[in-house]
């Protein structure tokens, strides 16, 4: 006897898993649990700059106080033009500037340059000499400190910002130079190769075709820079010696060393100094984000 056509498909059907969704209080709690997480951890790294903050807008009275005062009252805003008629702040911010942009103008240049050099264009022994230049950023700053400084003293150098700013623009930034080399490798060769049957030259290429397309590592290295130039103690310190040349970092020293048992114009002077800091970061995060993302890539 024949069985129904329905009866054979059905008997003919494979049997599909059964696949159980979690449930959604679950996931909303693993959710939240994650999210408590990073909150917590955010509050941690905020806590010190909020007490900065609040320490600068307190009276003397209110800093050693416990329990502490978290938010004053009444708000001592006055310690903001105090602390900055004490020392020259506009003048040392001035210098830091100069001291930025000058250097990341001479990164950009000379790192781009010799990543260039190690990603696009091929030579006997490019590799080893990579590695050896990425074998240097282990070497401690401290060990070469007392050489570079008989160098630049004996060029007459020290003093001024000339230590500090003309070797950027001869490939003194390694950790620069391997970011943009990291990302010109993942840029197609099919676009060299075909500048150069149309007649371009290395640095047209370079020029013209390599740099457009690297606009975000460029963007990252500028930011790591100018941020690395804006913190810059030792490097000041050590050959820096006129008190109209100071940097916000010796700027900020010195006000500790004369004013320091007066903490809430210290902190004022330290919340104004780290504000552009902060700033930058809000305004270019995507851009250190998209960098790291495209440096990452290849290696």
């Amino acid at each position: 006897m024949d069985l129904p056509r329905q009866s054979i498909s059905v008997a003919h059907t494979p049997s599909r898993p059964v696949v159980r969704k979690p449930p959604r209080l679950r996931r909303l709690a693993g959710i939240g649990v994650r999210h408590g997480v990073l909150i917590v951890l955010a509050l941690l790294f905020i806590l010190p700059f909020f007490w900065m903050v609040s320490t600068s807008l307190k009276l003397p009275s209110q800093i050693f106080v416990w329990p502490p005062v978290w938010l004053p009252n009444p708000f001592a805003w006055f310690n903001y033009p105090k602390a900055l008629g004490f020392i020259p702040f506009f003048r040392y911010l001035l210098n830091t500037l100069y001291y930025g942009v000058a250097t990341v103008l001479g990164v950009l240049l000379s790192s781009s340059l010799v990543a260039y050099g190690f990603a696009r264009v091929r030579w006997r022994g490019r590799q080893t000499v990579f590695m050896i230049m990425i074998a240097t950023m282990m070497i401690p700053f401290q060990v070469i400190m007392i050489p570079l400084f008989i160098l630049f003293h004996a060029l007459g150098w020290v003093g001024s910002f000339k230590p500090l700013i003309i070797p950027t623009f001869f490939g003194s930034s390694v950790f620069s130079t391997f970011l943009l080399r990291q990302f010109f490798l993942t840029i197609p060769q099919t676009l060299s190769d075909a500048a150069r049957i149309d007649g371009a030259s290395e640095f047209a290429i370079y020029y013209r075709i390599i740099l457009p397309l690297a606009k975000p590592a460029l963007a990252t290295v500028a930011l790591f820079q100018f941020m690395y130039a804006w913190n810059d103690f030792l490097g000041p310190l050590i050959y820096i010696n006129r008190q109209s040349l100071y940097t916000i970092s010796l700027g900020l020293q010195s006000f500790l060393s004369a004013y320091g048992t007066q903490w809430g114009l210290l902190m004022a002077a330290s919340t104004v100094a780290t504000l552009p800091m902060i700033l930058l970061f809000f305004l270019t995060q995507r851009t250190f984000i998209q960098g790291i993302n495209l440096t990452g890539i290849k290696g």
